[in-house]
């Protein structure tokens, strides 16, 4: 039996499946959650947008020539997450730097944060374990906390519980990491700020990457007008590119294409977790399009089957290798039948 390679170069772009060598295989990874980048009227949007705007718009943010699409988007951002105001950035990374950098060298990081938000390596792995520290010693250890961590990790399939800083009785600022819960999770996809509680002594800022569930180049952070006037005077914001003028455009314009395509991926979602109610090891979390598998499966069963998962080590390319499948919209149930046959055949054996 031949191995799979630890890199597949595809030959075009991925969406429900993914040509490898003209070979076709359903795809089963990647984070392009609701398969926006093959969808017909969204791409007639990205066209409609380049005949507008161009492809790009190589000014700074802070230039006395702009474009209010921008502005739109951004409005539209923060109506979704319920924030004061958004700054569009050019990536989630360069988000992520800009609203901890507000912060440095205060933040308290939650475990296994992505490195857009790193500012100081948590010594917990665990973040129950770590949110129980918070709670017992350094919440009343620090005279201003600070902390920051990752909505979903997409590592484990878990969705991480912000619920308990309302309890903390004192001020907190909370930076949340919110890549892979915009767009997918909360109501219309409003992500994790649809999960916290209104509190006075909380205050949240969310940073997110846009190129996950809205399939567009680029990031933001929402929350207080303070904070994003602070983040719209750092370099992130004004002396980087803004992200495409024509994405932007298209992201304004297809708003029901979103809604859309998210209650097909929830459609999904509920078949394969049906699909495979019996079968214990899966780690799942209800509402999240990502299943982890157990170590002892084999990514090459998969790839016999035309089926490509999710299968590399992360953060450290020299670590443990992580087996995931990953679901998106452009699946049909076809498509989950194929694979829970595959996951099955492979669970008994």
């Amino acid at each position: 039996m031949k191995e799979v390679f630890d890199h597949l170069f595809l030959d075009g772009k991925p969406g429900r499946t993914a040509l490898v060598n003209g070979r076709e295989f359903l795809f089963f990874t990647g984070y392009n959650y609701l398969g926006i980048n093959s969808d017909p009227e969204f791409i007639a949007l990205m066209a409609e947008g380049l005949a507008k705007y161009g492809w790009l718009h190589p000014s700074s943010r802070i230039s006395n020539t702009r474009l209010a699409i921008y502005e739109e988007c951004e409005a539209l951002l923060s109506e979704l997450t319920g924030t004061e105001a958004t700054a569009l950035l050019s990536s989630g990374y360069a988000a992520g730097r800009a609203a901890t950098g507000l912060y440095e060298p205060n933040v308290c990081n939650a475990p296994q944060s992505h490195p857009a938000i790193l500012q100081n390596l948590s010594e917990f792995t665990d973040f129950s374990v770590w949110r129980s520290w918070l709670i017992q010693e350094h919440a009343s250890a620090c005279d201003l906390l600070i902390i920051a961590g990752d909505s979903v990790n997409p590592l484990t399939s878990a969705i991480n519980d912000f619920s308990f800083l309302s309890t903390l009785n004192r001020a907190v600022t909370a930076i949340i990491d919110d890549s892979h819960g915009i767009g997918v999770i909360g109501n219309k996809g409003s992500g994790m700020s649809s999960l916290m509680r209104s509190d006075d002594q909380v205050m949240c800022v969310y940073t997110y990457s846009l190129a996950k569930a809205f399939g567009i180049v680029g990031g933001a952070v929402s929350g207080p007008s303070e904070v994003i006037a602070a983040i719209k005077s750092r370099p992130e914001y004004s002396g980087a590119t803004a992200l495409s003028p024509a994405q932007a455009y298209a992201f304004v314009n297809g708003q029901h294409i979103y809604d859309r395509q998210r209650e097909k991926l929830k459609a999904g979602i509920t078949y394969f977790e049906a699909a495979l109610y019996d079968l214990e090891g899966i780690q799942h979390t209800a509402s999240l399009p990502v299943f982890m598998l157990p170590v002892q499966f084999k990514e090459q069963l998969f790839h016999d089957n035309d089926i490509l998962i999710s299968a590399f080590a992360y953060p450290d390319p020299t670590g443990k290798k992580l087996q995931r499948v990953v679901l998106n919209a452009l699946h049909t149930f076809a498509d989950l039948d194929r694979l829970a046959s595959v996951v099955k055949k492979h669970y008994y054996e």
